[in-house]
C-alpha cells in the first residue's frame, strides 16, 4: 500500500487510532458507512461526469468528421492549402500624383 489520498500507512493508521479514540467502538461503525456511502456517491458523479464528457467529445469529433466529409478542403492540412490571388488589373505608380483636396480649392 503506497498511499491513499496522498497519506502514507503510517497516517492512516494514526487517523484510524484517532477516531477509535475519539469515537469509540460504538460510533465508529457508523461512520465508516457514512464514509463509505460518501465516496461511493463520489464515484458515482465522477463516473456520471466521465460518461458526459466522453459523449461531448464523440459529438465534437463526429461534427468534425461530418464537415471534413462535406468539405474535403476543409481536411486538408494547412501546407497543403494553396490561395491563389487573382492577378492585379492595373500597375500602381510609384510616385503617385497629388489629388485635388477640396481645401486646396
Amino acid at each position: 500500500m503506497d498511499s491513499l489520498f496522498g497519506i502514507g500507512p503510517m497516517e492512516l493508521a494514526f487517523i484510524f487510532l484517532l477516531a477509535f479514540i475519539l469515537l469509540g467502538p460504538r460510533d465508529l461503525p457508523r461512520l465508516a458507512y457514512q464514509l463509505g456511502r460518501w465516496i461511493r456517491q463520489a464515484q458515482l458523479l465522477y463516473a456520471e461526469f466521465q460518461r458526459e464528457w466522453e459523449a461531448e467529445v464523440r459529438e465534437v469529433r463526429q461534427e468534425i468528421e461530418r464537415a471534413a466529409a462535406d468539405s474535403p478542403e476543409i481536411a486538408l492540412p494547412p501546407e497543403a492549402a494553396t490561395y491563389q490571388l487573382p492577378p492585379l488589373s492595373g500597375t500602381a505608380d510609384a510616385n503617385p500624383s497629388p489629388t485635388d483636396h477640396p481645401e486646396n480649392r
